[in-house]
């Protein structure tokens, strides 16, 4: 009974500590200042990830890029849009300098892909490219 109580006040402190540290981070960071965590920023990297291979698979396994592949392409930048805001595009800080320094040439990239591949009529150039956009970044050390 004694160890289960002790165990008790154990999660409660550990519950408590966790929403301070949220609390703190609140007041203590600039209203424009996006705090990502580790877990965030690989799961956002792995999206950015499958929607650039899928964008160069069908750029590179089509002779003509069909309507309803054009559309897919113009989705999946779309979501690497909103992928980018998420990890503080449009923002003047994060707690991740090489995203801060990268970000919004980066999400200006892929609208520029975009707005290249709704174009009439449409091209892809700008979007087969993007994976080199990511290669600035990661690249080989």
């Amino acid at each position: 009974m004694k160890k289960a109580g002790v165990f008790l006040i154990g999660i409660m402190l550990g519950v408590v500590g966790m929403t301070a540290c949220t609390y703190v981070r609140k007041v203590t960071y600039p209203p424009n200042f996006v705090y990502l965590d580790d877990r965030q920023v690989v799961s956002s990297m792995a999206g950015l990830n499958v929607n650039l291979w899928r964008i160069d698979d069908i750029i590179a396994n089509s002779e003509t890029i069909l309507p309803y592949q054009r559309e897919e392409i113009i989705r999946l930048l779309l979501r690497m849009e909103a992928i980018a805001d998420k990890l503080g595009a449009g923002t003047t800080v994060t707690n991740h300098l090489l995203i801060d320094e990268n970000i919004d040439v980066f999400k200006d990239e892929v609208r520029d892909a975009r707005n290249q591949v709704e174009g009439d009529p449409p091209n892809y150039y700008l979007a087969g490219r993007l994976s080199g956009s990511c290669m600035a970044c990661h690249r080989r050390r």
